[in-house]
């Protein structure tokens, strides 16, 4: 069953919730590392998405102290200062998370403060003052069109992977010299593999593998296809260790999977995922 297909048939009995994340048995080789130790620093983190204006925000995860929530950061690491309201009803027609249904959805009312906006096209991240402090924010420039990535690149991830690439792009400049490669690695049978990878001294993966099926293979109703622009890079930081922790967004015609991962050796290991739907006629 594809994740979102998944997603909407719950929908209707169970609101989109922050699960911790758990092993699941894949169709490819992956890479590998150890496990991290859970870190004791009373952070906060969660996720929303804006009215159309970009001045309100709605936390859609249940079981959060909106209280603790003071600040949003955009994808080019400007931070926002952000109050919270009131606590949405919501209504029978709140199914769809999306900008257009704002009024209608249940969760946390959040203004921006001053005359800032958020961008309503991308999930919103909302911390506490704690995860801010304990964090150094990385820039990230997406690119408008991506682009072929250089054959050296193309060749070090081959050698390091040991196996084709069917296909690769550049797609977003980050700070530290850093660079974010959506690549698609030739299929092996009917076990396909697409990773984002971020380049710089290492690459780190965040590795998608599927099994492929002419009409849905990553995502419903995808036509067997992992696009360029399937992964939104929301926000990437350094914690104190000096890992690199990113926050993306993986849309799909019926929703869309958030993610906060943070790099353990060359892989990037869920911290904390989420997932809004957009699905319903």
């Amino acid at each position: 069953m594809k994740t979102l297909a998944f997603l909407a048939s719950i929908f209707v009995l169970f609101s989109c919730q922050t699960k911790t994340a758990q092993k699941t048995e894949n169709t490819d080789s992956v890479a590998t590392a150890t496990t991290p130790a859970i870190s004791e620093i009373e952070e906060a983190i969660t996720f929303g998405f804006s009215n159309e204006k970009g001045n309100q925000i709605l936390g859609f995860e249940e079981n959060t102290n909106p209280k603790l929530f003071t600040q949003t950061l955009d994808n080019q690491g400007t931070t926002t200062t952000i109050s919270f309201v009131k606590t949405q009803k919501g209504n029978d027609r709140g199914v769809n998370q999306t900008y257009s249904n704002f009024d209608n959805c249940t969760g946390q009312i959040f203004v921006t403060n001053g005359e800032k906006k958020v961008n309503p096209d991308l999930t919103s991240v909302l911390f506490n003052e704690e995860f801010v402090k304990n964090h150094l924010s990385i820039s990230v420039k997406t690119l408008a069109q991506p682009t072929i990535i250089d054959s050296k690149i193309k060749t070090a991830i081959e050698n390091e992977r040991k196996r084709t690439i069917k296909s690769a792009w550049k797609v977003a400049n980050l700070g530290e010299n850093l660079e974010a490669y959506i690549v698609v690695f030739s299929p092996k049978k009917d076990s396909v593999l697409a990773s984002l990878v971020i380049g710089g001294k290492q690459f780190i993966y965040r590795d998608y593998p599927a099994k492929y099926d002419v009409g849905s293979t990553w995502r419903v109703d995808d036509g067997g296809e992992f696009p360029n622009d399937a992964i939104r890079i929301l926000a990437v930081f350094r914690n104190q260790q000096g890992d690199l922790e990113i926050i993306t967004e993986w849309a799909g015609a019926e929703g869309a999977n958030i993610e906060y991962d943070k790099a353990n050796k060359n892989i990037f290991e869920i911290i904390k995922e989420a997932s809004r739907y957009w699905g319903a006629g």
